[in-house]
């Protein structure tokens, strides 16, 4: 990866960070805001229920709370103690309900009146705005009581008491003061309890979560702008250097005399490694003149012996036809019929698509001495002009094992050896010396034997005359297809036949 574009991922990734930084910090403010939100307004919701049903709870006990002011009235709002008529100042649908005057009645001040129904008769209960606000006070948050139409009746912040906040949970702003507000319904009709929060509330809370992520993200910025720095630098000496190294080399590619000159950058780095390089050059020039000196000895040695391995590759394989001539001679019958069987052999493996130069060579070898074993068999049945006897024809069997055990003696030759051993397998089984089936006779092994049996038949013996072309053909169609030989072989053999009679215009 070129340095250019590793700094341009590195800074990629930089405001990627800075990116993941923003969306954490703000993902984490709102999470944050929304636990700080659900904290203030449960809780205090909570106190100012507690609170209303606790004063309700002892008015219906019987139970006297200072400060708390209670009446029993009939159901036509008649004060039973001062025979009162208190309907003008109070009103009700159902009970227990909150009266929306905010004004005190018998309490001075402002307070919240609420009808409860004790037996035959009504309780007023008047909690003035001093107890309300005693109770309830909090520095982070404002407490409310509030009617179903939004009017402020009791609040822990006496001056918004008498004020409309609405009746939905939303942003609003109370005494010059922007807040969200709270609403939960309560036991007395008419009436909701509130939470007014500021918003200075919730930063409060969040200040160390803002410095914190501030302090971070500010960090993450200034670290970019030290690493931008850095990476021109050093992208530009590395240009320079990059540049001149490359035209030292392009000096060198024409087989010029170079020296290196370094060039001055603000990398220490830099400077060390063109130090280097002038080293480096400066022994290369060194060692090029010993090195070219032993480059022209050491052609002149692989001269002479490639000299020498193509001489003995010729004295090889003049043994080695020697050998096949040898065999042939001892065998009268068969003079010649090791070369043809060589020719057929490599146009079939062509045929079948093998290309590997083992594979070719243990063919053309394996072809050329696949019957060397029958050095070891009389002479006087190789060359008998009948049918061999069941006797001599298990001696004749043994040629294989003979030439495979000559083979083996040449380094290297194992694939030979295999053909030789194995030319007279069949596929069903039945071949010999080691009743082979199939797959286990390998590709090179079938090729020459099927070459060498054709050759055969189209070859005068002894015991027999020359067969001609078809009818050599049709013998192996008929008799040995799916015994000896397998189907796609054939096939691909008979092309090579029907391929070079048109080569002779046959």
């Amino acid at each position: 990866m070129k340095l250019t574009i590793a700094a341009r991922s590195l800074v990629r990734y930089g405001f990627l960070l800075i990116l993941t930084l923003i969306c954490v910090f703000i993902v984490g403010f709102v999470i944050i805001f929304q636990n700080v939100h659900r904290y203030y307004s449960q809780t205090y919701l909570k106190s100012e229920r507690q609170l209303l049903e606790s004063i309700i709870d002892n008015v219906l006990k019987g139970k006297q709370q200072a400060d708390v002011i209670i009446r029993t009235l009939s159901h036509d709002l008649i004060d039973l103690q001062t025979e009162a008529d208190l309907s003008r100042a109070l009103s009700y649908k159902k009970l227990p309900w909150l009266v929306s005057d905010f004004r005190g009645l018998f309490a001075s001040g402002n307070s919240a009146k609420i009808l409860i129904e004790n037996q035959n008769s009504l309780l007023l209960i008047e909690i003035p705005q001093s107890f309300f606000k005693n109770f309830l006070t909090s520095e982070l948050a404002d407490v409310l009581l509030v009617t179903d139409q939004g009017e402020v009746i009791l609040s822990t912040q006496t001056e918004i008491v008498g004020t409309n906040a609405g009746n939905k949970n939303k942003f609003v702003k109370l005494n010059n003061t922007l807040g969200y507000l709270y609403l939960e319904d309560l036991p007395v009709e008419n009436a909701k309890a509130g939470v007014f929060i500021p918003i200075q509330s919730y930063f409060v809370v969040l200040l160390p979560y803002l410095i914190i992520s501030s302090a971070a993200l500010i960090g993450t910025i200034v670290w970019m702008i030290f690493f931008l720095r850095f990476e021109n630098k050093l992208v530009g000496a590395t240009a320079m250097v990059v540049n001149n190294i490359s035209k030292s080399t392009t000096q060198i590619e024409k087989n010029r005399d170079v020296n290196y000159i370094p060039v001055k950058t603000n990398i220490d780095e830099l400077n060390e490694l063109q130090e280097s390089i002038v080293k480096l050059l400066d022994i290369e020039k060194a060692s090029q003149v010993e090195m070219h000196a032993m480059m022209n000895s050491l052609q002149d040695t692989v001269n002479e012996l490639e000299e020498m391995q193509r001489i003995l590759q010729e004295r090889n394989t003049q043994i080695i036809s020697t050998l096949a001539e040898a065999i042939e001679i001892k065998d009268t019958s068969t003079f010649g019929h090791s070369g043809r069987v060589v020719n057929l052999a490599l146009d079939l493996a062509k045929e079948l698509g093998i290309t590997d130069p083992a594979d070719l060579e243990a063919i053309k070898f394996g072809a050329l001495l696949h019957d060397v074993g029958k050095i070891g068999i009389p002479e006087h049945i190789l060359n008998k002009p009948g049918r061999l006897t069941f006797e001599e024809f298990e001696i004749m069997k043994k040629h294989p094992l003979y030439g495979e055990k000559i083979i083996k003696n040449i380094s290297g030759w194992d694939l030979v050896a295999d053909i030789v051993r194995h030319h007279h397998e069949n596929i069903d089984g039945s071949g010999y010396p080691d009743g082979l089936a199939g797959d286990q006779i390998s590709i090179r092994a079938q090729i020459v034997s099927i070459v060498d049996v054709f050759t055969a038949l189209i070859e005068e013996r002894p015991y027999r005359p020359a067969l001609s072309l078809d009818e050599a053909l049709k013998i192996i169609e008929n008799e040995m297809i799916g015994v000896k030989f397998h189907p796609d072989l054939y096939k691909a053999f008979l092309k090579v036949v029907k391929r070079r009679l048109s080569e002779f215009g046959l």
